[in-house]
């Protein structure tokens, strides 16, 4: 395989905008074994430009493991509209990490894909690309950061598979030893 910007790490995470955090994991784990859930949030950016306007969503996330793939359930709290709005509940975005942000963006132009919406979170920048006429969903991408992705496999390697969430209090522990 040859070596590129967008493919260097490949997607690390699915992410779907649900109305009921609570149900949308259930399902993940009775369906497809998926979990341990991770729940955070209420969450806010330090800063989210949704097509060109500043906005200030809040919104609290489920993350867990699919096999080797990141779940990312996302539910919204305010009534600000934003660009997970667009096309509703259901599946959202993939996650590419890339090494160079700018040059990402850039490369997405090229094929005529913008930001629908960029955000700072943590001090990382964040994109969400516009993909949903090309691929039918979105594409987050930022830089390298393994905290979450690392945090989910740790809750994973201590998970007996018999609950659906883990509290993250005892995955951090577990990350302690």
């Amino acid at each position: 395989m040859i070596e590129t910007l967008l493919n260097k790490y490949g997607p690390d995470q699915l992410s779907y905008y649900v109305e009921d955090l609570d149900e949308a994991a259930e399902r993940f784990h009775k369906l497809f074994g998926a979990g341990p859930f991770i729940k955070m949030g209420p969450l806010r950016f330090q800063k989210c430009v949704y097509r060109g306007k500043e906005i200030d969503p809040e919104f609290e996330i489920a993350l867990g493991m699919w096999g080797e793939i990141e779940v990312e359930l996302v539910h919204k709290i305010s009534g600000e509209p934003y660009l997970f709005d667009e096309k509703g509940y259901g599946f959202n975005h993939i996650n590419v990490i890339v090494d160079d942000y700018d040059e990402a963006i850039e490369q997405f132009a090229k094929y005529g894909l913008e930001p629908g919406m960029t955000m700072i979170s943590s001090d990382m920048p964040i994109a969400y690309i516009d993909a949903m006429d090309v691929l039918g969903h979105n594409i987050e991408i930022h830089g390298p950061s393994s905290s979450a992705t690392s945090l989910c496999r740790a809750a994973k390697a201590n998970w007996d598979g018999k609950e659906t969430w883990m509290d993250i209090r005892e995955v951090m522990a577990a990350m302690k030893h």
